[in-house]
Order: structure tokens, then C-alpha cells, then sequence
């Protein structure tokens, strides 16, 4: 606030020393003006290089918090505020969320024979999904199949396909929360699919997509059949 003032100050300083006749008061009030101006401008970039290098470090001890979680394969955001992390040790996969850098963690943990399904969905399509090979039906194409329409609805509108959110989604052995995601992309605007960052999202959400479907293989034989969900 104070910055402002000066700025303000130093300005009207300046549009007074513009308006006046008498050259030695002219003089002083474009001096005062200039160094008011310069002394707020000082100021703010004072103020924006703190700010910037707080954030900095909330964003790196953040980082080091969500790789400090026990895992052996992970995956975080470059906001530093999600992370995705598989612990072969434990049989877990770790989903970590923080509202922001200052918040705690919040962590959703699901054993590895609780993970039913996995998808790679894109704007509500759903582009590669792998399920256990007992259970008939998918939870993911029954939630996506309302988002793909209205998808293609403004695809048609488009002429280069573009790309708003790319994430993995999981059905898990959870009641009350059946349906976890993790996002590798997001943008309001969307984003080409020959752009640089949605070919380096993509690559990173197939290489864990690959890992789940792993996993979700490897404890099929161990379930009871089930035809249908109930």
C-alpha cells in the first residue's frame, strides 16, 4: 500500500511540475517526483523479489515433503501440490493432495488388490483402460460417457484438436469414494496435441497407466468372479 502511495505521489508530483511556470519550482517538483516514483519502483521490485523467493521456498520444501512419503516410484506436480507415489514395499499406491504449499497433506492410500480399474481419460474420453478381467462392467464408462459427449460437441467447433485435462483415473475398493484420479495436465484453454508439454503429459500418464494396469493384472487371479457390479 504504501509502494502505491509513493508511485501516486510521484506521479502527481510530476503532472504538477508539467502545469507549473516558475523553472526553479518546476525543477524541484519533477525532482521530488522522480525520486518518489523511483523509490516506490525500488520498492516493488524489492517486495516481488521476497514474495517470489518465499513462494520458492514453500514450493521446494513441499517438493521435499511429498518425495520424503516411503514410495518407490513416483510422480509429482510442478506446482509441487499433488504427487503420485507407489510403494512396492507396503503393496500401496499413494495419492497426495495439498490445497496449497502452507496446508497439510492429505493422503489417500489403496492396497494394490483394492485397485479394480484404471483409465486414461482425456476431456472425458476415455482413451486406454484396463480393468479386472472378472468384473463385466466399468464404472469409469458409465461416469465419462456424459463428459465424452459433450466433448464431441465442441470438438466438432474446433479444427485443431485440442486437449483441456488429461488424468488417470482408478475405481477402487472404497464405498464411499469408489473413483480416484490424478491429474497430469489441466488447461483452461486447452492445448494442442502436437504441443511439447501434452506430448511429455501424455508419455508420463501412459508410463503410470502401464504400472496400474500392471497391478491390477497381477491380483486378477486372486479375486472371486463377479458378473456384474451390484
Amino acid at each position: 500500500m504504501k509502494t502505491i502511495f509513493l508511485v501516486l505521489l510521484g506521479t502527481i508530483y510530476l503532472f504538477l511540475a508539467m502545469a507549473m511556470n516558475a523553472e526553479l519550482i518546476k525543477k524541484l517538483y519533477f525532482l521530488i517526483g522522480i525520486t518518489l516514483v523511483i523509490i516506490g519502483v525500488i520498492r516493488y521490485i524489492k517486495w516481488k523479489y521476497h514474495t517470489f523467493r518465499m513462494m520458492a521456498e514453500l514450493k521446494s520444501a513441499s517438493e521435499e515433503e511429498l518425495k520424503n512419503i516411503p514410495h518407490t516410484h513416483a510422480t509429482i506436480a510442478n506446482d509441487a501440490l499433488h504427487a503420485l507415489l507407489l510403494n512396492e514395499q507396503t503393496k500401496t499406491l499413494i495419492l497426495a493432495v495439498r490445497e496449497d504449499w502452507e496446508a497439510a497433506v492429505a493422503k489417500k492410500e489403496v492396497c494394490f488388490n483394492e485397485i479394480y480399474e484404471v483409465a486414461i481419460v482425456e476431456d472425458g474420453h476415455i482413451v486406454a483402460r484396463t480393468s479386472n478381467g472378472l468384473f463385466s462392467d466399468s464404472l469409469l464408462e458409465e461416469e465419462n460417457r456424459v463428459l465424452a459427449e459433450e466433448a464431441e460437441i465442441e470438438e466438432e467447433a474446433c479444427e485443431e484438436q485440442e486437449v483441456s485435462q488429461l488424468a488417470l483415473k482408478m475405481v477402487v475398493d472404497n464405498l464411499s469414494d469408489p473413483i480416484i484420479e490424478y491429474i497430469f495436465l489441466e488447461q483452461e484453454d486447452g492445448i494442442s496435441i502436437e504441443d511439447d508439454t501434452y506430448i511429455e503429459a501424455m508419455a508420463l500418464c501412459e508410463q503410470w497407466y502401464q504400472k496400474v494396469s500392471i497391478i491390477i493384472k497381477h491380483y486378477e487371479l486372486e479375486r472371486v468372479p463377479i458378473r456384474h457390479w451390484q
